[in-house]
This record gives structure tokens, sequence and C-alpha cells, in this order.
């Protein structure tokens, strides 16, 4: 038994000095040029980049300023934080399979979550949290062709499959809206803004088809109820929508906004009930709307 006890010991020990020795003598800069080119390898290239990274505890990698980027379009980032930390799951790593955590400072909020690869280095679970996030912050959404784009996020997503494409996999989203406000890239029935207080949506991701089962609209100019289906693209601006809802707007509050007095008179039709049903098809780049 002491035998057993002075050899624990020693390893221990071994394992205490070398944590020391990583933490101070960390190879960063070799890390960082490991980085680089692994994310040069990718479909799609990505380019990467961070003002400095070293080892945290537990064990783990700080980056500080990370940035992600695709070659196609290096002046938008598709991801970047004040910090990221990065950190392995022990338990996975005794399974034998390889899942990370991350905790990052993002966007004026908070993103934690963690991926676990299975074959191929497939996403085999991808878990995200989202906490206090200013959505305008976030540059890529005109790209998507939506516009720009406020608000205050919070949720939770959760996917399987490629993470180069969504198409391929599955998942679903839980996620909350407050304080928002759509600056419309192209005029939609002559309004260039939609406002609302609050928008809250339930979705589901398979073979390509991202599921509306629940969208809400509250608050500010309007509330309403949407559902349908999205037919995914590879390129997100080609999309194919094929939603279906209910709109009412404010009748003060759309008084105020551009366009909004010719949008009101569109709604009433006649009529004294603002309330309409409507449908949305065509593409996100070229969305197709009509009352019915």
């Amino acid at each position: 038994m002491k035998r057993i006890l002075k050899f624990s010991g020693y390893a221990l020990y071994a394992i205490l000095v070398t944590v020391v020795l990583l933490y101070y003598r960390f190879p960063s800069q070799g890390f960082y040029e490991h980085l680089i080119r692994l994310a040069d390898g990718m479909d799609p290239g990505i380019i990467f980049s961070a003002r400095s990274l070293h080892p945290s505890f537990p064990p783990g990698l700080q980056l500080m300023e990370p940035v992600f980027s695709l070659k196609e379009s290096p002046a938008t980032a598709v991801f970047k934080a004040q910090r990221l930390s990065v950190s392995p799951g022990i338990g996975s790593l005794v399974r034998g399979d390889v899942a990370w955590f991350f905790d990052a400072n993002a966007y004026g909020g908070t993103i934690t979550g963690n991926v676990q690869f299975g074959k191929n280095d497939e996403t085999a679970g991808l878990s995200v949290s989202f906490e206090k996030v200013r959505i305008h912050e976030y540059g890529f959404l005109p790209d998507f062709g939506i516009g720009d784009f406020t608000g205050n996020l919070k949720g939770e997503v959760t996917y399987g499959g490629p993470l180069d494409r969504l198409i391929m996999g599955a998942g679903t989203g839980d996620i909350h809206i407050a304080e928002g406000k759509i600056d419309l890239l192209n005029p939609f029935l002559g309004l260039e803004t939609i406002p609302f207080g609050e928008l809250s949506a339930q979705v589901t991701l398979k073979k390509g088809i991202v599921n509306l089962k629940q969208v809400s609209l509250d608050g500010n100019g309007f509330q309403g109820v949407l559902s349908g289906t999205i037919f995914l693209n590879r390129i997100m601006a080609r999309s194919r929508l094929n939603l279906k809802g209910t709109i009412e707007p404010f009748e003060a509050s759309l008084k105020t906004l551009k366009g909004g007095a010719a949008l009101l008179s569109l709604f009433q039709g006649g009529r004294n009930d603002l309330k309409r049903s409507f449908v949305i098809q065509g593409t996100f780049k070229s969305p197709k709307f009509r009352f019915i």
C-alpha cells in the first residue's frame, strides 16, 4: 500500500509540474500558427486571427479577440468575440469520443455551449445558449438577405451534422428577441422598417427543411403569428419560403413609420378590423407577400 501511495504521489506531482510548465511555457505562437493552418484547410475556407491566446484553468485555452471569417468575404466576420474560452470534456475523452465546451463574451452578451464530434469529424452534437446578445452587432446578417436587425437575443439552439452544410443536419431552436426592429434591404409594401417589442420562435431543422412550428410577434407596431417551412439552399439568400400567418398593426404606431400611412390603408381595405391573413413565398432575397 505504501508503494502504491508513493508512486501515486510521484504521478500526481509529475502531472502538477507538467500543468505548471505548460501554463508558463505554453508555445502560444506555435499553436496559434497551427490554428491558422487548420482553419485555412477547412471547407469552406476560414480565416482565423486572435490578439492573443494562452492556457486556462481548468485545462483549456483562452483566446482574446478571436475573429473568424470566410475567405470569400474576409471583410465580414462570421464570428468575433472579446474573449473565447475552450476546454475539453474530460469525461468524453475517457469514453473515447471528443467533446469541447466553450464560453464567450461576444456582441454585448454571453454565448455558451458544447460541441461533440463523431466519425469523420462530423458534428454529432452541438448545443449553444445565448443571453443578452445584441443582434445589431452581428455584421453577417445582411449576407442572409435579411437587412439590419436589432434586438436583444436569448435562447438555445441544438444541431447535429456538418457545420459547413446545414442542409445535411438536424436541429432545434427556441429563440426570443426583445426590443427588436428590422430595417429592410428592400421596402416591404412601402414599409422600410418593421419594429416589434418581442419575437418568439420555435423551429426545427431536418433534411434541409426548417419547420417554423410557432412564431409570435408582439409589441411596437405589430402583433401576429407565423408558421410554415423554409427550404434551405447552400446560398442562404436563395432559400425558398412557404410561410403563412396573420398580422395586425397598431394604428397609432403605424402612422409614425415611413410608408406606414399607405400600409395602413392597405390593411384597412374598407374594413374596421385591421387583422389580416397572409402568405410569404419566393426566397429570402426576393420574398413574395400577399394577403389572403
